[in-house]
């Protein structure tokens, strides 16, 4: 399949075009300490165009103390782009849960970083390792150039090459999807264990031009239907 050139060009948004999910995970980073560390947390949601909620970041199992009025930058990947604003913390709340209440940003920076939509998904895949052996995944999201997987146990080191079978169900066309891979990043071992799940991103390397039409003719039927 060919690849066109990724885009690098930043461009301003609002923070509705980046369509946030509940539970979805942003990257924070205070700017008002010296050489402060990043931290991740996750989105709850939005008061309109007026603030929005994220859970309170937490060093172990004690959350981390964060000042009112200071500002922080936040960074998430969705879909095809990256975006990147800054936003001010308005309060601090422990009930009935630990969160941070934040402004609305004036505005949100966006770019480019991937070459092709990936769509959500939770469809299991059969995996092959170069050793012979078979482990069952489920593919949390697909483009037409990767997907994201997920495992409950380790599957193999980045740059290993794997052989997948992705079933699909069509209107006209059942079966399934062989394609070979390459894994390109895994989650952290550790956090990883700890949650027994394993997530890693593969690209696809070799698909016949068969299973590559049939590939994109998935992934528009998948997109119908999410947009529907």
């Amino acid at each position: 399949m060919s690849q066109a050139a990724v885009e690098t060009e930043v461009h301003d948004g609002d923070f509705p075009d980046m369509h946030l999910k509940v539970g979805e995970i942003l990257v924070v980073q205070s700017l008002t300490l010296v050489d402060a560390e990043p931290f991740t947390v996750s989105y709850i949601g939005a008061h309109g165009r007026q603030s929005f909620l994220i859970t309170l970041p937490s060093v172990g199992d004690q959350p981390m103390w964060v000042t009112p009025g200071s500002r922080f930058k936040f960074r998430v990947v969705h879909g095809m782009y990256a975006y990147a604003f800054t936003a001010r913390l308005l309060n601090v709340q422990s009930k009935p849960y630990p969160y941070a209440h934040f402004s609305m940003p004036e505005s949100v920076k966006y770019r480019q970083i991937r070459q092709a939509l990936r769509l959500e998904t939770r469809l299991p895949v059969e995996v092959s390792r170069a050793n012979g052996t078979h482990t069952l995944a489920i593919m949390r999201d697909i483009s037409e150039q990767g997907a994201k997987l997920e495992t409950t146990g380790q599957l193999e080191v980045v740059g290993a090459e794997i052989s997948l079978s992705l079933p699909i169900v069509l209107p006209d066309d059942v079966g399934a999807i062989q394609a070979v891979a390459t894994i390109r990043n895994s989650s952290d071992v550790e956090r990883s264990m700890s949650a027994g799940r394993f997530h890693y991103g593969v690209s696809f390397t070799s698909l016949t031009p068969e299973d590559g039409q049939r590939l994109r003719h998935y992934i528009e039927h998948l997109l119908v239907e999410q947009l529907a």
